[in-house]
């Protein structure tokens, strides 16, 4: 795969790595500044005993189990990513695991989340298909994830007593990405008219510069075609409404793990409020920005102590922090090729095959 047009897009010498490198960007900055901020919000007149007290008498059983839950999350998330790299068929569920959760790896260490070209480069590596055709699908599945998660938002509210502005702004981000979803089904039913548009946005682009752009962005129109499929985008949506179910447990579970008696509806709308507020920039990992919506909505809405949901946000966040990290070091253990044209990925450097001009594997 990275032979092709489209990896010679990330990987020219003037690469996205190098200048998404980690602190030339003022971004980076911005997030790390906002999740200080959230971080002391969020952990502002805390009793770290009593937080320490809840973590030892944790049901370490049940913690144990809410890992198993993720898990299967992440396995149902790589089911539903098979499905949007329609027409492809065939792709391996173990490799789509494993790429998806060192995209979430890497977004857990670097910031911009660069992870998702970085996991589209590697589905590339290891399922030999286009790098954007791969970001295609990244931008449908978290379109349908926004919408599905505020769905859940939707249909949790009347159950609870929630602020008035946990409605409006989510209905809003919710109609957004589902307008989004429309723009980019129009896209690849336009296709042509799309390329031509795209030849005239490049025309004074070197001739190889050119060329590549071009492909690059016709395999990343073919990506949203699937948007153009009913039973397809119905499949993906019922996984996606299974993943994010399973999310919610895994969250319930945690819950009553650190002995905090709270309905399913708490474990819906703390997952739906952090998902929604992933959106606000962070540094890597969404260190305190994670923590502040999950004290804040537990707080806030249920009442629960302070030093509670505290445990509470640092034990979830421990788990899907980690859990990917583990998952992607295994998968790259086993694919040591891959690893090592990532690295060089990473550093702005072509892969091996590349350089001697042996194309896709």
């Amino acid at each position: 795969m990275s032979g092709t047009p489209e990896a010679a897009v990330l990987l020219d010498s003037d690469s996205t790595m190098k200048k998404l490198g980690p602190f030339r960007s003022p971004l980076p900055w911005i997030g790390l500044a906002v999740s200080v901020g959230t971080l002391f919000l969020a952990f502002r007149g805390l009793h770290w005993a009593e937080v320490g007290e809840a973590l030892a008498d944790a049901n370490y059983g049940l913690l144990a189990l809410a890992l198993v839950i993720l898990l299967a999350a992440l396995y149902l998330r790589a089911l539903r990513w098979a499905v949007l790299f329609h027409p492809r068929r065939g792709m391996r569920i173990g490799n789509l695991l494993g790429t998806m959760n060192v995209g979430y790896a890497i977004n857990n260490i670097l910031p911009l989340r660069v992870g998702e070209l970085a996991r589209a480069y590697v589905i590339g590596e290891v399922e030999n298909v286009s790098t954007a055709h791969a970001l295609s699908t990244i931008v449908v599945e978290r379109t349908l994830d926004t919408i599905t998660v505020v769905a859940f938002l939707m249909v949790t509210l009347p159950f609870i007593d929630a602020p008035g502005w946990a409605r409006g702004p989510a209905l809003l981000l919710g109609l957004g990405f589902l307008g989004l979803a429309v723009l980019l089904a129009t896209l690849s039913a336009a296709r042509e008219r799309a390329m031509r548009l795209v030849g005239w946005v490049v025309r004074f682009l070197p001739e190889r510069s050119r060329r590549r752009t071009e492909e690059a962005a016709d395999a990343a129109i073919e990506g949203f075609a699937v948007l153009r499929q009913p039973a397809l985008m119905a499949q993906a949506a019922a996984w996606s409404v299974a993943s994010w179910l399973v999310s919610a447990i895994l969250m319930f579970v945690v819950l009553r793990a650190l002995d905090l008696d709270l309905p399913f509806t708490a474990a819906l709308f703390v997952m739906a409020a952090v998902s929604l507020g992933m959106v606000v920039p962070s540094s890597p990992g969404y260190i305190g920005v994670f923590h502040a919506i999950a004290i804040e909505s537990l707080v806030n809405v249920f009442d629960v102590d302070r030093n509670g949901a505290a445990s509470f946000a640092l034990v979830q966040h421990a788990i899907i922090y980690l859990m990917p990290m583990v998952i992607a070091a295994v998968f790259l253990w086993r694919q040591r090729r891959t690893w090592q044209q990532v690295r060089l990925w990473a550093r702005g450097e072509a892969p091996a095959d590349e350089v001697t001009g042996a194309g896709p594997r």
